[in-house]
């Protein structure tokens, strides 16, 4: 099981190890094994795969996708999505401005506050290979 340590600790590496940051940006699980972190690897490729899936199923399920329209900070939290991430997620699949719209503020400073889940939902929507990989989820690409 993973813990708030070993997010510090993955936080602190991304923050003190430049080459650690490319791996991580290139491929996050291999970067965590690389750095004997285990665990965290297995969460985060764990995350890596709801991210994925979500992302597929809001390309390829109409429904979804107008549920989404609808209310996105419900139909996220129905997908086990933590409203905090709800903004960079949906921006990474292009949703148009008007759902974007919907959301509410969220502050900088209450990352601190954030579920161990969002906190690394965050690291992983920062690192291109997860955002692109997000983005080739859409239809036709």
């Amino acid at each position: 099981m993973m813990t708030d340590g070993d997010l510090a600790k993955l936080r602190q590496k991304l923050e003190i190890d430049p080459t650690f940051r490319q791996l991580f940006d290139a491929d996050p699980v291999a970067a965590a094994e690389s750095a004997e972190m285990h665990e965290l690897a297995v969460g985060l490729e764990r995350e890596m795969r709801e991210l994925v899936a979500l992302a597929e199923r809001i390309a390829h399920d109409d429904a979804y996708r107008g549920e989404l329209t609808a209310d996105p900070l419900a139909a996220l939290a129905t997908a086990g999505m933590p409203a905090a991430i709800a903004e960079p997620l949906l921006q990474t699949r292009a949703v148009p401005d008007e759902v974007l719209a919907k959301l509410p503020d969220v502050v900088a400073h209450q990352h601190e506050q954030l579920s161990l889940k969002a906190r690394l939902l965050f690291l992983l929507l920062d690192s291109t290979a997860i955002t692109e990989e997000l983005r080739s989820a859409t239809p036709g690409a």
